[in-house]
């Protein structure tokens, strides 16, 4: 089924009432949102969806400190599994950088956080490959992991998971 590009909108968010909206495509960060919004590590204006409908189609989000005039980082690229999901992808990031971006000044670096094994399951590989697609400055994949610390139990000793 093939969508005509009139029906997509793409916005930044009006606030944090919209994160509900915002986290409708899943990641790891997505509970650290609110904070970081709150602490202005991330800003309305810097977080961007496309919507057919009332259906996240896109999302994208930049990050960067709380004094900055204009992120240093995007973050987070997501696409629905949606046939024109590259091209409406493609068209979310290029209107969001021209919002965000001044004319001239190279856009923040683009990092995220992905499965070590992301080669080996289908809908990892394809979503690693929808980013770049969409992304297309020349990417490398390095090879860094996040190390969450969880409490053990409530004596308060912390495990490695």
């Amino acid at each position: 089924m093939t969508h005509p590009q009139h029906d997509i909108i793409i916005r930044s968010i009006t606030g944090a009432g919209e994160l509900d909206l915002f986290c409708g495509l899943d990641y790891i960060f997505n509970d650290e949102l609110a904070d970081d919004l709150a602490a202005g590590r991330r800003r309305p204006a810097w977080m961007w969806v496309a919507l057919r409908g009332e259906h996240l189609v896109a999302r994208a989000a930049w990050w960067g400190s709380d004094d900055g005039a204009a992120p240093s980082l995007l973050d987070i690229l997501d696409v629905a599994d949606d046939p024109d999901r590259i091209d409406v992808g493609v068209r979310l990031l290029k209107r969001a950088l021209g919002e965000i971006i001044p004319v001239g000044a190279r856009p923040p670096e683009y990092s995220r956080f992905i499965p070590p094994d992301w080669r080996e399951h289908a809908g990892s590989r394809r979503a690693v490959e929808d980013r770049m697609a969409i992304d297309p400055r020349p990417q490398q994949l390095p090879r860094h992991h996040r190390l969450p610390w969880r409490p053990a139990h409530p004596a308060g000793e912390w495990i490695y998971q």
